[in-house]
């Protein structure tokens, strides 16, 4: 903690962590975070497996 701050009383942590939940608190769509998800998992396969020779069964369509 930097010289000259005073720590913060429990009261004003709290307050904080209740502030910084609601901004954090907002609707999960499940099916773009799925999609995203794989998205990313199919980049890294794509990305690595020229270089370690692996080799993935493509489940994408499946998940439609």
């Amino acid at each position: 903690m930097p010289d000259g701050q005073a720590e913060m009383s429990p009261t004003e942590k709290a307050l904080i962590a209740l502030r910084r939940a609601d901004e954090d608190k907002k609707p999960i769509d499940r099916a773009n975070t799925w999609k995203g998800a794989i998205s990313r998992v199919k980049w890294v396969m794509d990305t690595v497996s020229p270089i370690a020779e692996v080799r993935a069964i493509s489940i994408l369509p499946l998940l439609d």
